[in-house]
């Protein structure tokens, strides 16, 4: 068996005949062609691509992008830790620690820290290794969709969890309201996202840069998803954008809110994106909406709004870590992680959804 860089150009049938190995029973985490160049074509951030390989045939993947992260005030560079996979047949037979140790040793000075988002298997593997730690667990927030009636699927459950939705929010008889706002449902960014970014980076330490370039990458250059953009304006500017997608999991066709900033981190301009989406996803058909996030408590009263809740970790024992490891790249103004208190993760960072 052999360790080596590959160029995405020539290998594209080789990797994709991976995925369709990895993922035999689960065929929607296998990427078309056009996805493939997308995740890995280095568009926007350079792709370095190792794989393990037998006789001809490759065994594993450890791709990996040069990203950025805000980490104190400043961006730096960072290693995004894409999907590792190894067949079925090699498991269990050090080739992900083996990938993992050459993709460190050629590029761990390339960043000032490497982030990921594990699944439920490599998780146990990055718990055994010290020098990588959980760096954060996103929680999951659901709201659940009053069936039409009952002869839907799971009517019953959705119902009694979505009267107990209705029943909080009638509650809340002091939301605040986002004065002047208009939502609109767009097809680009445009340079207002941008000023959103510069002019509220500093509310957070760590957090993946939400400027153009980037998020034109992720959700509209993205050619096997559609997403939906939402672009919250007052008085012309822009003050926040919310994106959301449908997706079948579970059994369900659900609504994910996929990723948001707003302006200030104020409750009232999240909970007016939030409301504006949910109901085009309910027009939709969805049975649920879920989202995760880590970050301020005001956006999370914003959920609360809008009937979302957390999941408590008793009726949903999977986890959702955030695993990261310091770089070798020394950051000019943070001398440690535990510096960075006011993290910023959504969903969407985790290219998956």
């Amino acid at each position: 068996m052999e360790f080596l860089q590959i160029p995405l150009e020539g290998n594209e049938q080789a990797l994709l005949q991976l995925y369709n190995d990895v993922y035999a029973d689960t065929p929607d985490r296998i990427p078309s062609l056009e996805e493939l160049r997308w995740r890995f074509g280095g568009h926007l951030h350079p792709v370095r691509i190792w794989v393990a390989r037998d006789a001809g045939k490759i065994v594993g993947l450890r791709p990996l992008a040069l990203h950025t992260m805000q980490l104190g005030k400043s961006v730096y560079p960072a290693l995004h830790m894409l999907n590792v996979m190894v067949h079925p047949a090699y498991q269990g037979k050090g080739v992900f620690r083996s990938l993992m140790s050459l993709a460190w040793e050629k590029h761990g000075e390339e960043g000032v820290l490497a982030f990921t988002y594990p699944n439920e298997n490599s998780t146990k593997a990055y718990r055994k290794w010290n020098e990588w730690f959980r760096l954060a667990e996103i929680p999951l927030y659901i709201r659940m969709i009053l069936p039409k009636d009952f002869s839907e699927e799971k009517s019953l459950a959705r119902f009694i969890a979505g009267y107990g939705v209705v029943a909080a929010r009638s509650l809340r008889i002091n939301k605040p309201v986002a004065k002047g706002m208009t939502v609109q449902l767009v097809d680009a960014l445009d340079e207002g996202i941008d000023a959103l970014w510069q002019n509220n980076r500093h509310f957070f330490d760590l957090m993946i840069p939400r400027d153009r370039a980037y998020l034109t990458w992720r959700y509209v250059e993205r050619p096997d998803v559609q997403y939906q953009i939402y672009r919250g304006v007052v008085q012309g500017k822009t003050v926040g954008y919310l994106v959301t997608r449908t997706r079948i999991m579970f059994g369900m066709h659900l609504g994910l809110i996929v990723d948001f900033f707003v302006e200030n981190n104020e409750r009232a301009l999240l909970s007016a994106l939030i409301q504006r989406a949910s109901a085009d996803l309910i027009e939709q058909g969805v049975h649920a909406m879920g989202l995760q996030f880590i970050g301020p408590d005001s956006l999370k009263r914003s959920l609360w709004d809008n009937g979302f809740f957390a999941v408590p970790k008793q009726l949903l024992p999977r986890e959702f870590p955030m695993f990261a490891r310091r770089g070798e790249l020394i950051a000019g103004d943070v001398k440690s992680l535990s510096d960075c208190r006011s993290m910023f993760f959504t969903w969407g960072d985790n290219d998956a959804v």
